[in-house]
């Protein structure tokens, strides 16, 4: 089976799980939290590294799903929706955690620019160093510049759906993360690192 059919099959095994969930069947929607909740993790481990937090926030993301499913619709990617449940969640434990919720984290002491190796790393210890390090940065910026960055650079996440997420126009969404970038960029510079 070539990568696009598995992908395929894949949205269509969520589509008949989602419509499951959506009739009350929780065994499907259990279902969809072992399919997806590695992936939230992944994304709501960047706004906070506290295991206890981050599984709340997993959870929470879980059960605002849940609340919400019967108003998906097909027409939608279901992960895309998940995922913007999900950036509320972490948007909203930034804003009442206003202490950094990375403020445990030791500052990083490698000579690298810590952006450049998180996605490309293969060893795990490094990656996670790496990792480390890039919310160490992050957590000095305001939570929604966090936020904002975080989607766009580490989620891929377009910056249209980052400006429907949060109900800003387009050219708002550019502004605000051409600032955000300003700000990070001030950041790097006052913690020793360089920007080609």
């Amino acid at each position: 089976m070539t990568a696009p059919a598995q992908s395929e099959s894949l949205v269509d095994d969520d589509l008949v799980l989602i419509q499951a969930a959506q009739a009350g069947d929780l065994d499907a929607f259990d279902q969809i939290i072992t399919r997806h909740q590695s992936t939230m993790t992944a994304m709501l481990h960047r706004f906070a590294a506290n295991r206890a937090d981050l599984e709340d926030m997993v959870q929470e993301t879980f059960v605002r799903a849940w609340r919400a499913l019967p108003q998906w619709r097909p027409d939608k990617p279901f992960l895309h929706w998940l995922k913007r449940i999900a950036a509320n969640v972490g948007l909203e434990f930034c804003r009442k955690h206003q202490r950094s919720p990375f403020s445990r984290l030791v500052q990083p002491t490698n000579e690298s620019h810590p952006l450049d190796h998180i996605a490309s790393e293969v060893d795990a210890t490094t990656a996670s160093d790496d990792l480390a390090s890039v919310q160490f940065i992050l957590s000095h910026l305001p939570p929604d510049d966090r936020a904002l960055l975080a989607l766009l650079h580490l989620e891929q996440m377009s910056l249209h759906d980052i400006a429907a997420h949060f109900g800003w126009s387009k050219v708002n969404a550019k502004v605000k993360a051409f600032r955000a970038r300003q700000r990070l960029k001030t950041i790097l510079t006052r913690h020793g690192y360089t920007l080609s």
